[in-house]
């Protein structure tokens, strides 16, 4: 009986090591991660203003969500390192996460085929020179703060990327505010009157530093033209802005364009009233002043209208 239990923990001792050694071969001779065949050839679509997000083109179907890649140059250089963020059809958007080389990622640009490096990417770096020259040494140097979040957002690089001088990188401003109109009522013995004027607009910066921008707002003064009863003005405002910079940051934002007053007041009844809601309220007039953006937090600002349309303030956040 102890010689049959010893045969047989002998036997299944065996079994296991056969096994746990094919398996340590199966292990061996399996592919490389990274080796050639997972690279292949891609275009650049699109560039952000930011150049942080990538359109490429997906005609290898070998990009998914989530894929962690490195862009190629020169066949061999690598430029940065990205990550899927979303796949569409035959494109797919990836997210700059590091830059290799300043002299490589200068090379990308809009209309360009890339080699893409899906997976990992130690491949690429195994095979480096220990003893670097003096320029490449000095060259190092220089990109020790590569990964600096400042310097992917200013895009502070040379090379044959297009200029971008936007001093708020993002293409759109989503901005609430809160104003008053007043004016002086002469067929009711001089009366001053106010309405809250809550104002909503969205800018969207169609070229560097240049913006279009549309607000609508909303008033209503009570009492007016005649006591239990209100007038309510929607303004509609169309704008054109340039953005200057500021101290403590905050920026300038002089505008040009026009407002259309939209009046509603059932009970002008008389044409005295009327003629006064006309001249007073309604109509189209010239908008000129001065937007000021102060930056709170990243994304977000306190802002201010002066302006003939509005004098108001209120906050903004951009995306």
């Amino acid at each position: 009986m102890k010689n049959t239990i010893v045969f047989i923990l002998f036997s299944l001792f065996m079994l296991c090591d056969s096994y746990s050694q094919d398996l340590v071969d199966d292990i061996s001779t399996g592919g490389i991660i990274g080796d050639e065949a997972q690279i292949f050839t891609e275009q650049v679509r699109i560039i952000s203003h930011s150049k942080k997000i990538f359109i490429l083109t997906n005609t290898n179907q070998q990009l998914n969500k989530g894929d962690f890649i490195t862009l190629i140059v020169n066949d061999k250089d690598a430029a940065c390192r990205a990550i899927v963020a979303k796949n569409h059809d035959s494109l797919v958007g990836i997210k700059i996460l590091k830059i290799y080389s300043l002299a490589n990622w200068s090379k990308i640009r809009k209309g360009k085929d890339v080699k893409i490096l899906k997976g990992d990417d130690t491949i690429l770096f195994t095979k480096k020179n220990e003893d670097k020259s003096e320029e490449q040494e000095d060259k190092i140097k220089s990109e020790e703060d590569l990964y600096a979040e400042e310097l992917a957002i200013n895009n502070e690089l040379n090379g044959d990327f297009e200029s971008d001088k936007r001093l708020i990188k993002p293409d759109n401003i989503v901005s609430a505010a809160y104003g008053q109109i007043r004016f002086t009522s002469s067929i009711n013995d001089n009366k001053e009157y106010a309405g809250h004027l809550i104002s909503g607009g969205w800018a969207y910066q169609f070229q560097d530093n240049f913006w279009l921008e549309g607000l609508i707002s909303y008033a209503s003064i009570k009492d007016y033209p005649t006591v239990t009863n209100q007038t309510v003005v929607n303004p509609l405002t169309a704008r054109i802005k340039y953005t200057l910079k500021a101290p403590f940051y905050s920026y300038l934002m002089p505008y040009v364009g026009f407002q259309v007053n939209n009046v509603d007041s059932p009970a002008a009844t008389e044409q005295d009233q009327k003629n006064e809601i006309q001249q007073k309220l309604a109509g189209t007039e010239v908008a000129i002043g001065v937007t000021i953006l102060k930056r709170l937090v990243p994304g977000w600002f306190a802002k201010a209208d002066i302006g003939t349309d509005m004098i108001n303030i209120g906050a903004a956040v951009e995306f």
